[in-house]
């Protein structure tokens, strides 16, 4: 919910603090903005009993928040402090003002960093202030800092698009801030396909719609579900087809890659694109220009297009299930998105998402409700379906919110969601392939290689695990003999 109060947000100079707050607030209402709150961030440490005096407060309403910082030069600590300590109480308000001198310039550099970043509301104002020796008085400049970034396009994407339930880009938990730190290197190279792997439900298409189309600056993205496609068909529906190709063309298709032509041609679950469909996309992948030749077409046509794949198996599997020459194009750029059960820290903020997205009542809780028992809930159950199990759990509580109180809403939809989760099995694949002797030969080679790996050489490999360097040899070469099989 936005707040449409004028607040001043800033921290506490170590000198002369209060008297630059004083005058800041005066410079502001000469410039006709007359400040209904402070957001004030002290050191905790240094000013923890340092009273904010009588006639400050008398004027105007503070809040004061210590943060425990014990180097102010630190730009990671000071930007990881504000993001997790302070954001959260201050990003829906709509007339925030930030004066960014009051600090050490490593406060200034993250004020600067996190407002470009698109952590505030567009609305959101910064402001220098500094000390006239000559006439006495405090003069206020507006900063003008507009760099356009990634982040920042992301932010403004969630404003504009409230219904859409988006990744948070600055993530918490390690996994997915790997997870989309690489996606952010990898999305930028243009003309190289990207492969995005995660189990259903995970929001590979979202993030293709989202992410990897800011990245890419293409804002079409046209998206194929392979499972989708009849066999014999395929060929029509990807490359197109002239009038009279076969039985019952009876007028021109384009085809969804001049569909594509100037964005994004979204090929998900790829493992499941028919043979026949693969091998001809090997040639639009392997041709810089991307030509292709429509059924029954005589010419080639060219397209200006960024192809992605994505799949919901390990990359192991889809080798095996993709044409040799197609996995070998597609697979240079890989990212997996890790399960949600791998994210609990970003699980608070994806609740808070999905909720937005499926609130269409007006009489339903504006924002996400919360319980120790929905805490519990989502840190502990595994969560195989990922974002379509918090997608459940939102609509059954959704719906028992038009019977019950929130608590037993929640409740009522916690016991039936429970009993509903499925099972996590791992993949086969986890376990090697094939008959048992196979996967147990595919284990000795994983373990072979694992104690060379940690050790450094053959020898003290075999030491490890006290065996000889011979053993492991042979569990190399027999794990190559079974696949030669």
């Amino acid at each position: 919910m936005k707040i449409n109060k004028p607040t001043l947000l800033c921290w506490h100079a170590h000198r002369a603090g209060f008297e630059v707050l004083a005058n800041t607030l005066t410079a502001l209402a000469n410039e006709s903005i007359a400040i209904a709150q402070v957001i004030y961030l002290m050191q905790q440490e240094q000013h923890q009993n340092l009273p904010i005096p009588e006639e400050l407060q008398q004027r105007v309403e503070i809040k004061r928040i210590d943060l425990i910082l014990n180097d102010p030069t630190q730009h990671e600590v000071i930007y990881q402090l504000v993001f997790e300590k302070v954001l959260p109480k201050v990003k829906n308000y709509q007339q925030l003002h930030i004066n960014i001198s009051p600090g050490t310039p490593a406060m200034h550099a993250v004020w600067l960093l996190l407002h470009t970043g698109g952590a505030f509301l567009q609305t959101t104002r910064l402001w220098s202030s500094q000390l006239e020796p000559k006439t006495d008085q405090t003069i206020l400049k507006a900063v003008e800092f507009s760099i356009n970034t990634y982040l920042a396009e992301i932010h403004r994407l969630k404003e504009r698009k409230t219904e859409l339930a988006v990744y948070e880009p600055e993530a918490k938990s390690p996994k997915r801030k790997q997870a989309l730190k690489r996606l952010n290197v990898y999305a930028r190279l243009i003309g190289a396909p990207l492969l995005i792997l995660g189990e259903r439900g995970i929001g590979k298409t979202r993030l293709v719609e989202t992410f990897v189309a800011k990245l890419k600056q293409r804002d079409n993205v046209v998206t194929v579900a392979c499972g989708s496609l009849d066999s014999e068909l395929a060929d029509s529906l990807l490359f197109g087809h002239s009038k009279g190709a076969f039985t019952g063309a009876n007028q021109e298709r384009k085809g969804l890659l001049v569909e594509a032509n100037g964005g994004i041609l979204f090929l998900d679950e790829i493992q499941d694109l028919p043979k026949p469909t693969q091998r001809k996309l090997v040639r639009v992948l392997q041709d810089r220009q991307h030509r292709f030749r429509a059924m029954g077409s005589n010419k080639e046509t060219s397209v200006n297009i960024e192809i992605v794949c994505a799949s919901n198996i390990g990359l192991t599997a889809l080798s095996q299930c993709l044409d040799a020459d197609l996995f070998d194009r597609i697979s240079h750029l890989v990212i997996e998105i890790p399960p949600l059960r791998e994210c609990r820290e970003d699980l608070a903020e994806d609740w808070k998402q999905v909720w937005k997205e499926l609130r269409t009542m007006d009489n339903l809780p504006e924002q996400a409700p919360f319980s120790s028992a929905l805490k519990n809930a989502l840190q502990n159950k595994p969560l195989a379906g990922n974002l379509r199990d918090l997608q459940k759990l939102a609509l059954l509580i959704m719906a028992w919110s038009q019977s019950l109180t929130k608590d037993a809403a929640i409740d009522a939809a916690l016991s039936e969601w429970k009993t509903q989760q499925v099972v996590l099995t791992k993949p086969d694949h986890e376990f090697g392939e094939g008959t048992r002797a196979e996967r147990i030969n595919w284990f000795k080679n994983r373990l072979a290689q694992w104690a060379y790996e940690q050790q450094g050489t053959w020898g003290k490999a075999g030491k490890f695990l006290q065996c000889t360097e011979m053993t492991l040899h042979n569990d190399m070469k027999n794990n190559k003999a079974s696949k030669a099989q």
